[in-house]
């Protein structure tokens, strides 16, 4: 979904940022997804570096000139006081940017705007047994957790993600 995102973003012209707190970053994944690489800035931090990734976060939220500011912060995420959380989005309401937070868990609480949880809802093999199987495809479930603009929930989509 974080790829989708900004390719959309970098292949409509503008420019983005991934501050990629789990160094998770794929970058055959990211051209085969459309992203445009020349229109991406990769701020890579680690994992052991989350201070360093919030205040890159927080430095690019007041740039002008973002389209896109994306934060990977891996699969143990940081707890955002809520001061921070809406002094981003503050920032990035001023910047004309948008901000996402890829997490497992919401971790901007009140301060934001839009909430979206993902689920795995199955996936897809082939090859037949005793070969070896190989991912095929994976069936993802997105629902509207919090939506501040328009209606609270949004009945749940689902799409087909493409290994």
């Amino acid at each position: 979904m974080l790829l989708a995102c900004l390719a959309d973003v970098t292949r409509a012209g503008g420019i983005a940022a991934l501050v990629d707190g789990a160094d998770a970053l794929d970058i055959e994944s990211a051209l085969g997804a459309g992203v445009e690489l020349r229109r991406l800035l990769w701020v890579r931090c680690g994992q052991v570096r989350r201070q360093a990734a919030l205040r890159a976060v927080d430095m690019l939220a007041r740039c002008r000139g973002f389209s896109a500011i994306a934060w990977d912060v891996g699969d143990t995420p940081p707890r955002l006081p809520l001061t921070i959380a809406f002094r981003l989005k503050l920032a990035v309401r001023q910047s004309g940017a948008a901000l996402l937070i890829v997490s497992p868990r919401r971790i901007a609480g009140a301060a934001a705007t839009l909430a979206v949880e993902a689920g795995r809802q199955g996936t897809r093999w082939e090859g037949a047994p005793p070969l070896p199987a190989r991912l095929a495809g994976m069936r993802m479930g997105l629902q509207v957790v919090r939506a501040r603009r328009g209606r609270e929930r949004e009945r749940a989509e689902s799409w087909e993600l493409l290994a």
